[in-house]
């Protein structure tokens, strides 16, 4: 994983979501599903591009003079770098808390896996 801290507000991760979902994906499309889904202004969705652009998270190329964007960092890297950013801020009780949380959920999950393989 990078070394370098990454740090996306909720906006920008929105816009990051839809390169990782779409990628490579051309401004427009960009512009035209942040409308769709935030209702935001074409300028909003430039701007946060432009943002995510500074601080190297996505890169473009482009191709007929139309820019396609791409994301530099996966969303599994992403994830696994805020999970460290939240978990760098708490105490070890905390994290034996949430870990037993997890895996609760995991046993969870298992069984509603083996039950609905049963019906």
């Amino acid at each position: 994983m990078s070394s370098r801290q990454i740090q996306v507000t909720n906006s920008e991760l929105e816009v990051l979501k839809f390169i990782w979902k779409s990628e490579p994906v051309p401004s427009g499309s960009i512009t035209h599903e942040m409308k769709l889904c935030n209702n935001w202004h074409p300028s909003t969705s430039k701007t946060l591009i432009k943002r995510l652009l500074d601080k190297q998270t996505i890169c473009y190329s482009t191709v007929n003079r139309q820019r396609y964007y791409s994301a530099i960092i996966s969303e599994q890297e992403f994830l696994l770098f805020e999970i460290q950013r939240i978990m760098s801020g708490m105490n070890s009780e905390c994290i034996a808390e949430i870990s037993s949380y997890l895996a609760e959920l995991d046993n969870s999950n298992k069984m509603e896996v083996i039950h609905d393989n049963k019906t």
